[in-house]
């Protein structure tokens, strides 16, 4: 019915049209929280009332009513999993699943870090987002990058192209509330296709990168694979007005096969991106780090590296110091303000 900008249009227009009931509506639709579902339930009974047998009314109860049913389902589905609780750095507590190896696995890193882990990530998350922002999280494996950011308001495009990890992102979602994270299986590519998978032991950067080097056959009846959409950044945003603040990006050496399916995106300067950059991995794969940056060029852009000190600025990959605490440096791309 609306969008975020016709809601605060509608806002005012309630005030200045009061013989518009409908306006009350578009004001808080369409809902952003369970919360906000509440709210728009209460709008439509009102709006009933002061204009009968109106169709917007009885839509937007339809349409709370089916949402509700398929929260109930979903939490249902998941039930009451072992959990343990990471919190942000303002505090906030996020239950994670502990259900699987993976999240048990995934845990196990949390631990090493003193609970601490990605904290400066976090926080510079914490700093840029906020309610209005889009996030995608390309490669999210169990999504505490996802909660992280979702944590801020910001709403999220959670990209794993490991299938058995989507279930734990979505179970995270749902002890959670964390409805505006949505989990999309999919592999961020140089473009658009699919891409066989090894169901045990996958590793993504090899997977992705092997698939640019070589033309894999497709064998459908292979239980050997699974078969994921790749896709190239480009296709999936900057169009409709869905351009995301921030893109971060662990694909463990796929990093400039990503980057060069977001040429648009990058072109258009509206996106930070924080890139997880696998040195050793992007050299095994035949690529080099000169490459990466030279998606950013710095007349445009500003490089940084990203560390618990803070950012570091860089001119380039020689720029890149080693971190005693990470041997994945987290590498920023902010685009400089002002016209091009």
């Amino acid at each position: 019915m609306a969008t975020i900008q016709t809601r605060e249009q509608a806002r005012m227009l309630a005030v200045l049209r009061p013989a518009e009931p409908n306006l009350l509506l578009m004001s808080v639709w369409p809902p952003q929280s369970e919360a906000g579902l509440g709210a728009a339930a209460r709008m439509a009974r009102a709006v009933a009332v002061l204009a009968p047998g109106g169709q917007e009314s009885w839509y937007v109860t339809t349409r709370i009513a089916h949402v509700r049913q398929y929260l109930k389902t979903r939490a249902d589905r998941y039930g009451s999993p072992p959990t343990w609780t990471a919190t942000t750095d303002t505090g906030r507590e996020i239950l994670m699943p502990l259900s699987e190896p993976p999240a048990i696995a995934f845990k196990g890193l949390v631990d090493e870090a003193d609970g601490a882990y990605e904290k400066a990530l976090v926080g510079y998350l914490r700093g840029k987002l906020g309610p209005a922002s889009v996030f995608v999280d390309v490669g999210a494996h169990v999504g505490y990058v996802s909660a992280m950011a979702a944590a801020t308001g910001a709403s999220v495009f959670a990209l794993e192209m490991q299938r058995e990890l989507i279930p734990l992102i979505e179970q995270m979602i749902a002890i959670n509330g964390l409805d505006l994270i949505r989990p999309i299986n999919v592999g961020a590519s140089a473009t658009t296709g699919l891409s066989p998978v090894k169901r045990a032991d996958a590793s993504p950067g090899a997977q992705l990168e092997g698939a640019l080097a070589r033309q894999r056959s497709i064998d459908p009846r292979s239980l050997l694979d699974d078969l994921v959409p790749t896709v190239a950044l480009d296709d999936l945003f900057d169009r409709d007005g869905l351009v995301p603040t921030m893109v971060k990006l662990d694909v463990e050496g796929h990093e400039i096969g990503v980057l060069d399916g977001a040429k648009k995106l990058i072109a258009g300067r509206r996106t930070i991106f924080v890139v997880e950059y696998h040195p050793h991995l992007v050299e095994q794969y035949g690529r080099t780090g000169a490459e990466l940056f030279a998606h950013f060029p710095l007349r445009h852009w500003l490089a940084w590296q990203l560390d618990d000190q803070g950012l570091s600025r860089l001119s380039g990959v020689g720029d890149v110091v080693p971190d005693p605490n990470d041997p994945n440096p987290k590498l920023v791309f902010e685009p400089k303000p002002g016209p091009g």
